[in-house]
């Protein structure tokens, strides 16, 4: 029996377009995926994966849609950002689908305010999951589902490989966006909030990733995470990331 694959894909902002230069060497490779988990941007590029849409689609959406598409501003209260504008967004380019009718078996992880727990979304409209795992806190207003108030999934489990992992994967492959050290100068208030938190979540993801089978790691780590004009540099990379750890996929799949 052929092993399976399964992608977690990590949180980094807009560092989170390196997933798509990873999917793109996977189709090249003729490599396929089985299972999807993603945190935050991770969700979002996994969602839109398991939906049907390929590689060069996603990189050509993401040259052309501009930060007004995706954030509508408000006077802050509870975040910067409503999310309306983004979740119609999601809504329209995951063709508004449940879970149960996406191609690849997607997990999406989130955190849920409320309970102070790690929520793992597997059932429901897909677009809605994902509004609630990028919600980064103080960026996004926090997302309402039934009894929850979910936000930024990384701020719990920001590459969540232990999850694909639960979902039946043989082979799990971490796409880690995480910068080691010290992170970039900050330029604006969405990457002092989004550096902060990338402090933290490099501790939680020590033990995490040790259920990892291959460690992907885009050098991404000096590109600024609200950057939406380093498009083509962050899917390059995401792409020699991939490249370098073909090898050991390869063997693993053998």
């Amino acid at each position: 029996m052929k092993r399976k694959i399964g992608l977690a894909l990590g949180s980094g902002g807009l560092r989170g377009l390196a997933h798509i230069g990873v999917l793109r060497v996977l189709e090249r490779e003729k490599i396929p995926v089985s299972y999807i988990a993603g945190s935050s941007i991770g969700s979002l590029i996994g969602a839109l994966y398991a939906a049907g849409m390929d590689s060069s689609t996603m990189f050509k959406l993401a040259k052309n849609l501009k930060r007004r598409h995706w954030l509508d501003f408000i006077i802050p209260k509870l975040g910067l950002v409503a999310g309306d504008r983004t979740l119609d967004m999601l809504r329209l380019l995951t063709k508004s689908k449940q879970f149960g009718e996406l191609d690849i078996p997607l997990a999406v992880v989130a955190t849920d305010l409320n309970r102070g727990q790690e929520v793992i979304l597997r059932e429901g409209p897909v677009a809605e999951a994902v509004r609630g795992s990028i919600s980064v806190p103080g960026v996004f207003v926090p997302y309402p589902m039934r009894d929850m108030l979910l936000v930024d999934g990384a701020v719990l489990n920001p590459t969540p490989c232990d999850v694909v992992h639960a979902m039946g994967a043989d082979i799990v492959v971490a796409v880690d966006l995480l910068p080691e050290g010290g992170a970039i100068g900050a330029s604006n208030i969405f990457d002092v909030i989004i550096q902060s938190i990338d402090i933290m979540e490099r501790e939680l993801l020590k033990n995490r990733l040790m259920c990892c089978d291959v460690i992907v790691k885009p050098d991404v780590g000096h590109i600024s995470p609200s950057s939406f004009v380093a498009v083509d540099e962050c899917v390059t990379l995401g792409e020699a990331a991939l490249e370098m750890m073909l090898p050991e996929i390869n063997a693993l799949l053998q």
